[in-house]
């Protein structure tokens, strides 16, 4: 009875889209923003545990408030894989999922830190050494050390690969 209730299709597709997206994460943050490999996948797992189920108590919120019409359209092309019709409504809606899970993980990767370091605020550290007798500024290269940088870059390149993955099986199908 509960299999023919239950989508099982869906669950396990969203389980192995969040060992994706930890896996390309994890991997991104450990090199841009130079964290050990157990921490960047720890960060990652959090921060996308919590997307994921953030989003879906979202989506069942918004499901409540929507049309009769469109919230059958909706959970038909979630649970089922459903008509085309629906497409512009997803790419809304996806664009819009992107944009926030994005400042959720940046400020959430943001929170984690302040609780792992017990909210104790490092110093900058200050240039000890000889003054240069020049005045030419120092050659600038393309570094991510920002939070806002690594993370960006990380969910960006993560959602890129997930929507392929998804793009490549809706085309098998």
């Amino acid at each position: 009875m509960i299999a023919n209730v239950f989508p099982f299709r869906t669950v396990l597709v969203q389980i192995l889209i969040m060992f994706l997206a930890i896996a390309i994460e994890a991997w991104f943050l450990q090199k841009l923003l130079k964290l050990e490999p157990k921490t960047s996948v720890e960060y990652t797992a959090i921060l996308n545990l919590s997307c994921t189920c953030v989003g879906w108590l979202v989506f069942f919120g918004i499901e409540s408030v929507i049309s009769k019409d469109l919230r059958e359209r909706l959970i038909g092309y979630i649970l089922l894989g459903g008509s085309q019709d629906i497409y512009p409504a997803i790419t809304l809606i996806a664009v819009s999922v992107l944009a926030v899970t994005f400042l959720a993980k940046w400020q959430g990767l943001e929170i984690i830190e302040n609780i792992v370091s017990g909210n104790k605020k490092a110093s900058k550290p200050q240039f000890i050494g000889p003054p240069t007798l020049s005045r030419r500024l120092p050659k600038k290269t393309f570094q991510v050390t920002t939070q806002f940088g690594g993370i960006l870059i990380a969910h960006t390149v993560s959602n890129f690969v997930i929507l392929t993955v998804l793009f490549l099986q809706s085309v098998n199908n």
